[in-house]
C-alpha cells in the first residue's frame, strides 16, 4: 500500500515542503521523481529569480520536498544550505541541488547537481527543464516554454521561439518580480541608464547603485523597445557584470573566474563580486581593451 502526508509552510523565513511516503516493498517506482530508486529525495533551490519561482510551484504543487532560503544569484552556494544537506543525506535522502554552486567533493557521490550555467551553457537543457524531466514530464506548457527560453536566451530566446511583445513584457516583469526587485531600484535604472557611457569598442557601461542588473537590461533591450546594446558592462556597488560577447565572456572566467551563463559560448552574461580596488580595475580595463582591439570579439 501507498500513503501520502504533504505540508507547505515556513520555519524561520524558511519556505519547506515535507512529503512522507510509505511505500510497499513490491513498489519500485510509484511516483515519477523517485527515478526507479527508493531514496527519499529533497530539493534545494538556487537565486532566485523566475525559473526558480516556477521549480518552487511545481515541487509544492506535486508535494515534493523543498527547501527555499530565497537566495540571490550571488549567494547561491552549497554552503547556504550545508547542514540541511548533510543531515539529509545521514537521514536517507537524496538532495537535488539546483543551481547551487561549490559543492563538496565528499557531497558528490550523495547528492544530484542540477545547472545549466557555465561556459557551456547554451549547450544544456534550462534547470526548469532539468527538473521536469527528473518528475517524468517532457511537455512542457506554453508558459514553461517560455520561462525557460527566458532564462538561457534572455529576451532574444524567447523571441526565437515566437514570443509576442506582450508575452516578452509580462515575463521579464515576473522575473524581475521574483528577483525582488523594488520600484526604487527600477527607478534607479532609469536614471543610471539616462547617464550610461557609449565607449568607441561597443561597450556601453551603466553605474547602477545597486545589484539588480534585469532593471537595466530590461530597459536597454533593443527587442523589448529599448536603445539596444552590443556590449554591457553594469557597475554595481559590489560586484561588475557583462552581458554580450561569449568569446570575452569566457576569457572573464578564465582569469578572473565569477560565474556565467546565457546562450555560450556565443553570447551571455559574466559577474563577479568586485568592491572598488585594484581587482575591480584591472577587469573594467581588460574588457575595454578587449572590446576596442577585437581580439575577443
Amino acid at each position: 500500500m501507498i500513503a501520502c502526508f504533504s505540508f507547505v509552510g515556513y520555519a524561520d523565513g524558511v519556505a519547506v515542503a515535507k512529503q512522507v511516503l510509505y511505500l510497499h516493498s513490491d513498489y519500485q517506482l510509484v511516483c515519477p521523481y523517485i527515478f526507479g530508486d527508493t531514496h527519499r529525495i529533497i530539493f534545494f533551490l538556487g537565486g532566485h529569480d523566475l525559473e526558480m519561482a516556477e521549480v518552487a510551484r511545481i515541487l509544492r504543487e506535486r508535494g515534493i520536498p523543498f527547501v527555499d532560503r530565497g537566495l540571490d544569484w550571488a549567494d547561491a552556494v552549497f554552503s547556504a544550505y550545508d547542514p540541511e544537506v548533510r543531515a539529509a543525506i545521514r537521514d536517507g535522502e537524496r538532495p537535488i541541488l539546483v543551481e547551487l554552486r561549490d559543492v563538496p567533493q565528499d557531497v558528490l557521490p550523495f547528492a544530484d547537481v542540477i545547472d545549466h550555467h557555465g561556459p557551456e551553457s547554451g549547450h544544456l537543457p534550462t534547470s526548469l527543464e532539468q527538473v521536469l524531466a527528473r518528475l517524468g514530464v517532457t511537455a512542457l506548457t506554453r508558459e514553461q516554454q517560455l520561462i525557460a527560453a527566458n532564462d538561457k536566451g534572455y529576451i532574444e530566446g524567447m523571441a526565437a521561439i515566437g514570443a509576442t511583445t506582450e508575452e516578452i513584457r509580462r515575463i521579464r516583469m515576473m522575473d524581475r518580480q521574483a528577483q525582488g526587485i523594488t520600484a526604487e531600484q527600477e527607478a534607479a535604472a532609469t536614471a543610471a541608464i539616462v547617464n550610461r557611457d557609449e565607449t568607441t569598442g561597443g561597450l556601453t557601461i551603466v553605474v547602477l547603485p545597486h545589484g539588480k542588473t534585469a532593471t537595466v537590461t530590461d530597459r536597454l533591450s533593443a527587442i523589448a523597445g529599448g536603445p539596444g546594446y552590443k556590449n554591457l558592462l553594469v557597475e554595481s556597488p559590489l560586484k561588475l557584470s557583462f552581458f554580450g560577447e561569449g568569446r570575452l565572456i569566457l576569457e572573464l572566467v578564465n582569469r578572473f573566474g565569477g560565474y556565467c551563463g546565457g546562450d555560450l559560448p556565443h553570447k551571455g552574461y559574466w559577474g563577479i563580486e568586485a568592491s572598488v580596488g585594484e581587482a575591480r580595475s584591472s577587469i573594467k580595463k581588460f574588457i575595454r581593451h578587449s572590446l576596442a582591439d577585437g581580439t575577443l570579439t
